[in-house]
């Protein structure tokens, strides 16, 4: 089988594995370069890590303890164990063990775009019109381009997806006093009105990626410059307990970007004809669920499964179900976690994991 998938990042390239394990021949298309450096990191579940390694990727990361909700004098709240086996990784490095995990013939095409899908009298893509100007013609085309996926905007126009009411400014810190204190554990720090809180996941043995969560509504975001996203920061939580200022005064704000989600509910449906969506493209899910990056594994493992049936178009049905019915519990409660984090700060400390 011919695939053509649009998007390396962590659906795109895990898709590639698990369909060339099939038998499936890939072709990945990425619309820029610097995909591979987007994002910052995240915390990794178990199930996702065992179904990567069974496909032969290594995975590196720091193993997490456990977890520490605080105030922000830094006075400790609430404490548990992280579920065993948990991990948290830099998106960069998870993309390079993926990379060096796929077949050299499924090497992603940079800066080659997704235009427009050609479709045929039964409502099966026919071609994929590039940016480069080719036409891709495949058996199975897989959209794994993110949340504003060209692909779900063609099926569902009119879906409603707005920007989420809590966003995040995201950084990467090196400062090593501030990975003596991290440990291997996942810290949060709350602001007592709620609708603010800063966190603190080590990420490899010499950098600590932070990010700061707000409430949009009663905080306007910060504008597109490093000097308004390193202003809004320090207004935020600058004067927080150490070693939040080491951790800040540790940071190059030429790289904190601004985290803009989408609050969606589940599509009807994960496919049409022979052209399915994985990953963000699929199911956009909270961050404070903290399953946007082991769900996109899901649903690579959960697509190449369905594809050895005989009959493609019923092999995406039962995709389409299985991943709906596993994602559902994930919307329902980051939509719970977030109304927690917006009230002041009594309960709300929970871990951030959905289960």
């Amino acid at each position: 089988m011919e695939v053509a998938i649009f998007g390396a990042g962590v659906a795109g390239l895990t898709s590639a594995i698990t369909l060339h394990a099939q038998g499936c021949r890939c072709r990945v298309f990425e619309r820029t370069r610097l995909s591979h450096e987007a994002g910052m990191g995240f915390i990794l579940m178990p199930e996702g890590i065992a179904c990567l390694e069974s496909f032969g990727v290594r995975l590196a990361g720091v193993p997490l303890a456990g977890y520490q909700a605080r105030d922000a004098s830094g006075r400790v709240l609430h404490q548990q164990a992280m579920p065993a086996g948990s991990r948290s990784m830099r998106r960069r490095e998870l993309i390079a063990c993926l990379m060096r995990a796929l077949p050299p013939e499924s090497a992603p095409a940079f800066e080659v775009e997704l235009e427009a899908l050609e479709f045929d009298g039964a409502g099966r893509v026919a071609a994929a019109r590039m940016s480069s100007g080719e036409h891709v013609r495949a058996d199975l085309y897989v959209a794994a381009d993110g949340i504003h996926s060209r692909a779900r905007e063609t099926l569902f126009p009119d879906w409603p997806a707005t920007d989420a009411q809590v966003l995040e400014v995201v950084g990467i810190s090196g400062a090593e006093e501030v990975m003596r204190w991290a440990g291997r554990d996942f810290n949060k720090f709350h602001a007592a009105g709620g609708g603010v809180a800063l966190g603190v996941l080590p990420v490899n043995p010499a950098h600590v990626v932070w990010f700061v969560q707000f409430d949009a509504h009663r905080f306007p975001p910060p504008q597109e410059s490093a000097e308004s996203r390193h202003a809004f920061v320090e207004k935020m939580v600058g004067g927080w307990a150490e070693p939040v200022p080491a951790m800040l005064a540790a940071t190059d704000f030429s790289g904190v970007y601004v985290w803009r989600p989408v609050d969606t509910d589940l599509l009807p449906h994960f496919h049409h004809g022979n052209l399915v969506l994985v990953g963000d493209a699929a199911h956009p899910l909270s961050p404070f669920t903290s399953q946007g990056v082991s769900s996109a594994i899901a649903d690579a493992v959960a697509l190449a499964q369905a594809v050895t049936q005989p009959d493609l178009l019923q092999a995406l049905a039962a995709y389409t179900r299985q991943r709906r019915q596993q994602c559902a519990p994930y919307v329902a409660q980051g939509r719970e976690l977030v109304q927690r984090f917006l009230a002041p700060l009594n309960d709300n400390v929970v871990l951030p994991i959905a289960k």
